[in-house]
C-alpha cells in the first residue's frame, strides 16, 4: 500500500506540470510514446526491460497487465490491430530520480469520429530501460 501512496504523491504534484522537463529517463519514456505512435513493437521492446510490468491502477486495486517482453508483444500486436488508429500525445511530463511521470492523451477513432481521454502513468526506469509502468484510470482530458 505505501508504494501505491507514493505513486498517488508523484501524480498529484504532476498535475499541475505546465512545462516539458526532460532528462535521459523522460527522453526513453519520449522515445516509447513515440514507437507506440509507429506502432513500432520492436521499438517499444528495446525500450523496456525483459521483464517490464504493465500495470493499471484503480482504487486500490493494481492489476498486472503484461510481465514479459512476450506478453508485451502480443498485447501491444493485438492492440494495434484492433485500433489501427491509436496514438498518444504527452501533455506534461516530469522526472523524479528514476521515475518519470505523465499525463497523456490517447487518440483513437470510433464510427468515423477521433475520440480522446487522458490518463496520468508514472515509469519506473533502471538502467535507462522502462522497468515498471502504472497506468491510473482514464479521464476527459482538462
Amino acid at each position: 500500500m505505501r508504494s501505491t501512496t507514493t505513486l498517488i504523491a508523484l501524480l498529484l504534484s504532476c498535475q499541475s506540470c505546465q512545462v516539458v522537463f526532460a532528462g535521459e529517463n523522460a527522453e526513453t519514456v519520449e522515445r516509447f510514446i513515440a514507437a507506440f505512435n509507429q506502432h513500432n513493437v520492436d521499438v517499444m521492446l528495446e525500450l523496456s526491460a525483459v521483464d517490464m510490468r504493465w500495470m493499471s491502477v484503480s482504487g486500490e486495486q493494481i492489476s498486472i497487465e503484461t510481465s514479459t517482453h512476450a506478453e508485451l508483444r502480443e498485447a501491444m500486436g493485438g492492440y494495434f490491430e484492433s485500433t489501427p488508429s491509436a496514438r498518444a500525445e504527452v501533455r506534461s511530463i516530469g522526472e523524479s530520480g528514476s521515475f518519470v511521470i505523465t499525463l497523456e492523451e490517447a487518440f483513437w477513432s470510433s464510427g468515423g469520429a477521433e475520440k480522446s481521454q487522458c490518463s496520468m502513468a508514472v515509469y519506473e526506469l533502471l538502467e535507462q530501460k522502462i522497468q515498471n509502468v502504472w497506468y491510473f484510470p482514464a479521464h476527459q482530458c482538462p
